[in-house]
């Protein structure tokens, strides 16, 4: 792990052990997730409450890897990408969300030294998330079904990056699933998604998602957890050629969040690091050896 990693985690685990435990109480109730790729899961949204939501993910590739061994450590690449999601609450059990994806990308050679920066706006996803079961209602559960579809609105050039968007359609669906247990919060996410060939003659792989959490309140204020990651991508195409290039990977870690009520503000950081990987192109994939992310949300109360 690189020193920017290592910081970030001394910092995590200070703050986690700095945080006072509050008695159980019925008002200390388990916030929302921090991953960027988490949707609602198995919640929804009172009628009339608009969610805005900003999300930072901070990458570093810690080498080049075939299957599941390292092949070399020439290439580096330096992400920051920006998410930011709407979320209105159209009806009782039925609302809609939007993201749209930022990018700035730093691709090093370090071999030879020289460095190219990347950066574009991605496709938007426009989604609509309905729940079937409630838990507040009686059911043991939340269980709630989403239906997507990704926009062309890419703003795509010679520095763009055809898998963050390439103006092409595509659609999703997904099955959120959550559970409460007094101060306890579980999170059960999956999703699937499949694109339409882009600019660049690229098609996206299909996509698969599996996000679990378990979230715990020590109090009114403070919520601490667990996030894990598993995302499985088929092959790419470029010109009605596949590329031999799917891939596995699975990452898990801590995460803190605050809560401010009066405010309906909650912000959360995450860092998860790679338990296992897996990629298919013999020519290597750039991997990253940690991931940090910051997650700022506002509830807003329209009517």
């Amino acid at each position: 792990m690189s020193r920017a990693g290592w910081i970030l985690t001394v910092c995590m685990l200070a703050a986690l052990i700095g945080t006072p435990v509050g008695a159980a109480k019925n008002d200390a109730r388990p916030g929302g997730l921090v991953a960027a790729s988490f949707g609602p899961a198995g919640l929804g949204l009172p009628v009339g409450k608009l969610v805005t939501t900003l999300h930072y993910r901070y990458m570093e590739t810690d080498g080049v890897r075939y299957h599941r061994d390292k092949l070399n450590g020439n290439g580096k690449l330096t992400k920051h990408i920006g998410v930011i999601k709407l979320r209105y609450g159209l009806a009782p059990g039925l609302d809609i969300r939007s993201s749209v994806t930022l990018y700035d990308i730093e691709r090093k050679n370090r071999k030879t030294g020289d460095s190219e920066d990347l950066g574009s706006v991605g496709d938007a996803i426009l989604c609509l998330h309905a729940v079937l079961l409630d838990q507040s209602k009686g059911a043991p559960f939340s269980l709630a079904v989403d239906t997507a579809a990704v926009l062309p609105t890419a703003n795509v050039s010679d520095k763009s990056v055809d898998s963050l968007g390439n103006r092409a359609w595509g659609a999703g669906f997904g099955l959120g699933l959550t559970r409460f247990l007094r101060s306890h919060r579980f999170d059960q996410e999956l999703h699937y998604f499949t694109f339409t060939e882009g600019e660049h003659d690229y098609r996206n792989p299909d996509r698969l998602r599996c996000n679990t959490a378990w979230t715990w309140a020590l109090n009114k204020y403070v919520d601490v957890g667990v996030e894990s990651l598993f995302e499985w991508n088929g092959e790419s195409e470029r010109n009605n050629q596949r590329r031999d290039d799917s891939k596995r990977e699975w990452y898990v870690g801590p995460k803190l969040s605050f809560k401010h009520q009066p405010t309906a503000i909650n912000a959360g950081v995450l860092i998860t690091y790679p338990v296992y990987r897996w990629y298919e192109n013999p020519k290597g994939t750039p991997s990253d050896g940690y991931r940090f992310e910051i997650r700022l949300s506002k509830v807003f109360d329209l009517f």
